[in-house]
């Protein structure tokens, strides 16, 4: 790329097809408009983004910071136009920004917890973390770095009512409760877990659980309502997740502040995430970031 660079120094648009071949483009074509191409979807929404304006502007009305304002409008354009570089990324942690971090000995839910990465960090911050995950060999994995780093992880999948959940086995990020899967896991609620492990509350929630963040929510409503919980919510694996969101949880505490961030991680922060690390990024001459059209963060005080 660098090579074509120099042979062709100023198109106007430059297509690629993975999110690593977008970064290395917008280091090299600094002027051009770079197209990511194996994203599909920008007709659906481009059409979401018009039909739910007046539910998008109360949205963006509600967000405290002009920070979180460019990341809203990064986030919309970017992915309608498939442009990673209109996407507005922070350096910030990923759920953890300023105004919105808990008091060191708050009680955390980290729900989705993977392979214990972000549960260290609230760890190590002085929380007492509880961790969720319903993938067998993610909570496997993530069992013996909370063992080691003294937090929580339970087996379990959580929603808005106590049930037998299925999932498919992965092993990996992006797994999720479906009628379909083959593997069987206990769900409970939130506000059931507060309750039958005596726990004082809950002061910080964080959510990635692709695309039952609304449905957690609605396990916890005592829980918001009483203690309002610092939250942390990906908003981006439904279109209509940043006004549905916002909006259950202004009903059941309306003096809830907002704030969004586009984050990517680095490998200090989730090293599973990272294929090669440091290494990897540097073949091409890249700070070691990950750097998406999703990661998009919802915080609520």
């Amino acid at each position: 790329m660098k090579d074509a660079a120099k042979i062709f120094p100023l198109p106007e648009f430059v297509c690629v097809f993975e999110n690593i071949s977008a970064r290395v483009a917008i280091k090299n074509f600094p002027a051009s408009k770079v197209l990511s191409l194996d994203k599909g979807g920008t007709e659906n929404i481009y059409e979401t983004f018009m039909t739910h304006l007046d539910e998008l502007r109360e949205v963006y009305e509600s967000l405290i910071d002009d920070e979180s304002k460019k990341t809203f409008r990064g986030y919309w354009l970017g992915n309608i136009t498939n442009r990673l570089g209109d996407i507005v990324h922070s350096n910030a942690s990923h759920y953890l920004i300023n105004g919105f971090i808990p008091a060191r000995g708050a009680v955390a839910f980290d729900c989705g917890v993977f392979d214990g990465g972000t549960a260290t960090i609230f760890a190590e911050m002085g929380y007492k973390v509880y961790g969720f995950e319903i993938d067998r060999l993610n909570y496997e994995r993530s069992l013996k770095v909370a063992e080691e780093k003294n937090f929580v992880v339970e087996n379990l999948g959580l929603g808005s009512y106590k049930h037998q959940g299925r999932y498919n086995l992965a092993g990996g990020s992006g797994n999720a409760l479906t009628e379909q899967g083959k593997e069987i896991v206990q769900v409970t609620t939130i506000d059931a877990y507060v309750r039958e492990h005596d726990l004082p509350g809950v002061d910080f929630i964080k959510m990635d659980v692709e695309g039952a963040e609304l449905d957690i929510l609605k396990g916890a409503k005592t829980s918001i309502a009483r203690h309002k919980p610092i939250l942390a919510i990906s908003a981006y694996h439904k279109l209509d997740d940043f006004w549905t969101l916002t909006r259950f949880i202004k009903s059941i505490r309306p003096d809830y502040e907002f704030a969004m961030r586009q984050s990517y991680e680095t490998p200090e922060e989730e090293p599973a995430n990272f294929r090669g690390g440091v290494g990897y990024f540097a073949n091409f001459g890249l700070e070691p970031d990950s750097r998406n059209f999703a990661e998009c963060v919802l915080f609520a005080r």
